[in-house]
């Protein structure tokens, strides 16, 4: 995708952000359902895939990017974490330990588990984490281009991440 394409997503998420966004509701739940993307890029369903996950995560979407890499083959991918992302608020032994509590029995399956929480609420630094993640795996072309971009809750306008 060309970098007049992330303008042209840029722009209309900018639009949607003005004509559409209001004020957030006095709750959040980890898997925002105010963040669509077909809305605020403004294109069609079906035209570009989107992989929802906690926290917006790389190794999370991994297997669906690459049964996408498979299926289609991906020449860019685009990746969106927002302000106030629950995943902000817990930690990755927080996470373990509310389940250990719950299902002792699993306490190993757990410690195998990385829950990749974003650490001190830097939004920077896990996008461009997962950008690193995506541009560095073997199982995707040295061509691919991967964005990444901070959507901001309180205004509905995204930010690119350098």
């Amino acid at each position: 995708m060309s970098s007049d394409k992330i303008q042209d997503l840029i722009s209309k998420s900018i639009a949607y952000a003005s004509d559409n966004y209001g004020a957030p509701p006095d709750f959040n739940v980890l898997l925002n359902p105010r963040l669509i993307p077909e809305q605020y890029f403004g294109f069609s369903r079906g035209e570009m895939p989107v992989i929802r996950v906690a926290g917006g995560r790389a190794q999370d979407a991994l297997r669906s990017l690459l049964v996408l890499e498979a299926a289609l083959g991906l020449g860019q991918i685009i990746i969106v974490h927002h302000t106030d992302c629950g995943m902000m608020h817990l930690t990755d032994a927080g996470i373990k330990a509310f389940f250990k509590e719950k299902c002792p029995h699993k306490s190993a399956d757990l410690d195998a588990m990385d829950f990749d929480a974003i650490v001190d609420g830097d939004l920077q630094k896990s996008v461009r984490t997962d950008i690193g993640l995506l541009k560095e795996s073997p199982y995707f072309s040295k061509d691919l281009v991967v964005t990444g971009m901070i959507f901001d809750m309180n205004t509905g306008k995204v930010q690119m991440v350098n």
